[in-house]
């Protein structure tokens, strides 16, 4: 997600997410409860906390937002957006407390350390396919943790090439998760403009992206010498409890009267609670009182978030006072051309800082409203295409940030490195396939 902040003591941050996370989840239980304005006010002081300790291109980018969302409303005379937007995001501090709890929970796994100490053992080219693939699942969970997880595997006196190569490699992996992981910020952020898409859909899609990207990946760091069963069998231990995750979010999306990021926020709470019961009640208790300390750490991601809600659900009203009659229609831009735009221009934007949560929230606002001839589900996986290479290269994602300090590399020798070419033949593969598969469904 975005650069995180360096905070000094921020007593009241997480007192403020928990109760955020509390009502959020009391709203999904009992959906007449009385909790929107609590929650909404909550975020406020929260997000104004957030706005005033952010620091460097973090603050820059959330104050040029805010602005902009703040200017847009009095040009449309329409205050009442920026508290609509304020109360969307509300999920989202919910969904970042979730989250906390899920990567604590998953790096104190026994199931994670075992396959650390194995891929301990592989030789060098073997470590590399399991740093790729490991990247993937560990990151579909954990995400920039997966950098702290298969950093210390890698010999940390190797020379700066061997170092940077390792990071590239983690960061592909982890990259590819995005395109089809439910714990990730940018399914999120799909969800909330097309709630109506089936999670199993976008997983299976995302899924049937991530291989071939992953395969690219390994051949391109040549990586496939070396003996890859034995590299993917090291894998073995994580696979079953991501599995087991991924099922329950899915299952209860698909089977109770849940959207995605509601079942998530309920079922990831218990699958973490029946995961560390076995341990005794002294490791639940250590896992939330250390994703509560942690909280302040995801401060900047939320007032980013927040920000860019706000201004998308104030574009929503500009869009709505304006005549439909003046609006393109679907053919007015071909369906490949507007994926092309979807995939490129957020993750080439993220490569020189702007984070891909702004553009791609003003694509979606965009081609939500507007005819495209673009299929709810190809626009979905548009975002998560552009989220995952933007992941890889962005100078503001802190996947690139993350990965350079775990694997003690500088920051633009990874971001302008060798990925600039994988993010690149990610984007041509992925167009070309959307486009394909939107053919397909709009026939």
């Amino acid at each position: 997600m975005s650069v995180a902040s360096r905070l000094g003591p921020a007593a009241p941050v997480a007192p403020l997410f928990a109760v955020v996370w509390f009502l959020v989840l009391l709203r999904i239980l009992w959906r007449d409860a009385p909790v929107d304005d609590a929650a909404t006010l909550a975020l406020g002081l929260l997000f104004a906390i957030g706005i005033a300790r952010v620091r460097g291109h973090t603050r820059v980018l959330a104050t040029a937002l805010a602005l902009a969302a703040l200017g847009s409303a009095a040009a449309l005379d329409d205050w009442w957006a920026l508290w609509r937007g304020l109360s969307d995001a509300t999920t989202f501090a919910a969904f970042f407390v979730t989250l906390l709890v899920l990567r604590t929970t998953a790096e104190r796994r026994p199931e994670t350390l075992r396959t650390r100490h194995l891929m301990a053992l592989l030789d060098p080219r073997q470590r590399s396919t399991a740093t790729l693939y490991g990247a993937n699942v560990m990151g579909s969970v954990l995400v920039v943790g997966a950098h702290a997880i298969l950093a210390p595997v890698h010999d940390r006196n190797a020379p700066e090439p061997e170092r940077r190569r390792a990071a590239i490699i983690a960061l592909r992996g982890m990259g590819l998760a995005g395109l089809w992981s439910p714990f990730w910020v940018a399914m999120a952020v799909g969800f909330q403009h097309l709630p109506d898409v089936p999670l199993w859909s976008v997983m299976t899609l995302g899924l049937a992206l991530a291989i071939p990207g992953l395969i690219l990946g390994q051949v391109m760091a040549g990586a496939f010498q070396g003996g890859a069963r034995t590299a993917l069998a090291a894998l073995l231990p994580v696979v079953p409890p991501v599995a087991i995750a991924a099922a329950t979010v899915v299952g209860l999306a698909s089977f109770a009267p849940l959207r995605p990021l509601e079942a998530l926020l309920l079922g990831i709470p218990l699958v973490c609670a029946a995961a560390q019961i076995q341990l005794g009640r002294r490791a639940i208790w250590e896992i939330v009182r250390v994703s509560y300390d942690r909280m302040p750490s995801v401060l900047g991601e939320m007032v980013i978030v927040t920000c860019a809600f706000v201004l998308g659900r104030v574009l929503v009203s500009g869009l709505g006072v304006l005549d439909p009659a003046l609006w393109p229609g679907p053919k007015a831009l071909p369906a490949p051309a507007i994926i092309a735009l979807m995939v490129v221009v957020p993750a080439a934007l993220a490569l020189f800082g702007l984070h891909q949560i702004v553009t791609i929230t003003v694509f979606l606002v965009l081609f939500t409203q507007v005819p495209t001839g673009v299929a709810d589900l190809v626009l979905f996986q548009c975002g998560l295409v552009s989220w995952s290479i933007a992941s890889m290269i962005g100078l503001s994602a802190i996947s690139t940030v993350a990965a350079a300090s775990f694997f003690r590399v500088r920051l633009e020798r990874v971001a302008f490195g060798a990925n600039l070419a994988f993010g690149a033949a990610i984007a041509v593969l992925g167009t070309a396939i959307l486009s394909l598969l939107n053919a397909a469904l709009v026939a």
